[in-house]
């Protein structure tokens, strides 16, 4: 068998203990078993106990079952004993008591009511609440009874009085209420009166979670609780072949939602349906393996009924979270989403032990749109998104709120929160007054000069803190002789991020050299960053240093002997022509001595 759990669905259980005329250890021992049996694929301590002959001795019984359940209970369960009254009952073999734990149930003791059933006997009903369901409350009622026990017809007659009385006192409970009738009540067939009486239509008509059908004979001894007992003294023997035991319940535990049964679950406890007219402990049982033989043993000399248990769903709980409570800065028109994660929180052991939660999210503010979801009991959060409008620029914030409108849930109106700040994107701009998104830069130098060095400034236009900071990323590699240099910079605002390159000057001859470069520009790293391009085209123009005849870089002594020899060249009238050309400084189409004068001044400064 499996460990009794704490966290659990709701496991009620009542049993006629026989005025504690049986072995009490044995019946601490049942009640231990009880915590852990699982039958039905869990086990779990029970929420609710309702016992029958139940007396109000010098020692009384509801003081003796007290601290045996207590002495039985798993470690950090602790049972409590509802409202107890006995009206000289003890006569009619005792009153109806109910336990609870109190980690799961509480009373509410205004609910409390004694009905008399005939024959000296009261039936009783407590409500009681489900501890951590306060919004909205979730309660039921629970009636125990013993009805007048034999099978004359004055017999008979006094136990559908008792049931009258009953269902009279449930039907004037508001309609739709979650009821519970529990107990012994001694009937023999399906055809009785009393049990018909409870079938009854009405406000608090009953459903027998074994169908309506027979239960005589050794075809239906699974549902047999009367009697267990095999030895003689104070307990009733006779074999399993009476099911005087029952736990119906009202319409509201059969649709499945909030409170409800868990079908399949209804059991009578340590019956095997193999024990027809013969003693729970004949032979061999197979309740459970491999324990239902010492659990047969127990129950054979606890009580003269076995337990009736049956389990119960609870209703679905609603938790949730809302991510990022906070998107900081993001650029205007980002494609947002706001993720809700919703859980379905109900304490249980199986999915079958929580109802499904059905939830709507609907979005407020910066928060649009609906989303509706289901999470089964046990199952995963699941997550639903709402979008994030982007469009204004500044603060504001946004909530959504989660309501479900499952009978019995908890937490619908749920309400969670986040914000944004809105900036407009980053502005670039190759100048600093207007967008201008292509340049030339261009720059004269002479030839063989070195390495020179051109500059391009990246703006971030109109920068404010409203708006996103500029990001530059990259630049494509310009053409030799051109060379990227360096400044590629995050973070841009009101000061330029300065883009160098470099041109080598060595070995040109003069003329223009362009190369364009392409430059990657972002909005620095927020959602709904942008990208773009600017294009720059570099331009040098390579000019011949004045004096330097044969272009070496240099004017020196060979720009003056080829000088020379251009002006002993071609007789006058001759048109100048390379590489006498460069001689010509005053290009009036003669190399003389004219020009001498102006390249002497030159060549002494150089």
């Amino acid at each position: 068998m499996l460990a009794a759990s704490a966290a659990a669905q709701m496991r009620v259980v009542n049993w006629n203990v026989a005025g504690l005329d049986g072995n009490v250890s044995a019946l601490q021992d049942v009640l231990a078993a009880l915590n852990v049996d699982d039958k039905p694929g869990f086990a779990t301590a029970p929420w609710v106990y309702v016992f029958q002959e139940v007396q109000d001795n010098a020692t009384p019984d509801w003081a003796v079952l007290l601290t045996r359940l207590n002495a039985a209970a798993p470690p950090g369960i602790t049972y409590a004993l509802a409202t107890y009254t006995n009206f000289g009952e003890n006569s009619a073999a005792g009153a109806q008591a109910c336990y609870y734990r109190t980690d799961k149930i509480a009373e509410d003791v205004s609910g409390h009511v004694d009905i008399y059933t005939q024959a000296s006997r009261y039936a009783d009903r407590w409500l009681l609440r489900l501890v951590g369901y306060d919004d909205p409350p979730v309660y039921f009622y629970i009636y125990s009874a013993h009805l007048k026990a034999s099978n004359t017809s004055s017999d008979r007659t006094l136990r559908n009085l008792g049931a009258a009385a009953i269902r009279a006192n449930a039907d004037a409970l508001p309609p739709g209420e979650h009821i519970i009738f529990a107990g012994d009540f001694n009937l023999y067939s399906n055809t009785e009166p009393a049990y018909l009486t409870f079938l009854s239509p009405g406000p608090a008509q009953a459903i027998d979670p074994l169908g309506t059908g027979t239960w005589a004979g050794a075809a239906n001894a699974l549902k047999h609780t009367q009697s267990p007992y095999g030895g003689s003294g104070g307990l009733v023997g006779g074999g399993m072949d009476d099911r005087f035991d029952f736990q119906l319940s009202t319409v509201a535990f059969h649709d499945g939602a909030g409170l409800s049964i868990i079908p399949g679950s209804y059991r009578t406890f340590g019956n095997d349906g193999n024990h027809y007219d013969v003693p729970i402990n004949a032979g061999t049982n197979t309740y459970y393996l491999p324990n239902a033989d010492a659990l047969a043993a127990l129950l054979a000399v606890a009580s003269d009924h076995l337990p009736v248990v049956v389990e119960y769903q609870v209703p679905a709980i609603l938790a949730a979270s809302l991510s990022p409570a906070d998107f900081g800065r993001v650029v205007q028109g980002a494609a947002l989403e706001a993720v809700v994660l919703v859980s379905n929180v109900a304490d249980a052991v199986v999915p079958a032990g929580v109802d499904a939660l059905d939830f709507v999210a609907t979005g407020a503010g910066v928060l649009s749109g609906v989303a509706s979801e289901t999470v089964a009991g046990l199952a995963p959060p699941v997550a639903v998104s709402l979008p994030v409008e982007t469009d204004t620029i500044g603060l504001a914030t946004g909530t959504v709120v989660l309501q479900t409108d499952r009978q019995g849930a908890q937490g619908s109106g749920l309400l969670l929160g986040t914000s944004r700040t809105v900036v407009r994107p980053a502005s670039p701009s190759l100048s600093p007054g207007e967008p201008q998104h292509a340049a030339t830069v261009s720059l004269d130098v002479p030839t063989e000069s070195g390495v020179a060095m051109l500059t391009a400034p990246v703006w971030n236009l109109d920068h404010d803190a409203d708006q996103a900071l500029l990001d530059v990323d990259a630049v494509s590699p310009p053409a030799a002789p051109f060379a990227f240099v360096g400044g590629l910079v995050g973070g841009v605002g009101a000061t330029p991020a300065v883009l160098t390159f470099a041109f080598d000057t060595a070995g040109l001859v003069p003329g223009t050299y362009e190369a364009p470069a392409t430059v990657t520009v972002s909005d620095e790293d927020l959602p709904g960053e942008r990208v773009a391009a600017l294009e720059l085209l570099l331009r040098v123009n390579v000019q011949r240093r004045f004096g330097d005849l044969n272009l070496d870089g240099f004017v020196d002594a060979a720009d003056l002997e080829q000088f020379a020899s251009c002006m002993t060249g071609p007789p006058p009238g001759t048109p100048v022509v390379e590489p006498c050309q460069a001689s010509d400084v005053q290009e009036d189409g003669a190399v003389d001595l004219a020009d001498f004068a102006v390249l002497q001044v030159h060549f002494f400064d150089s």
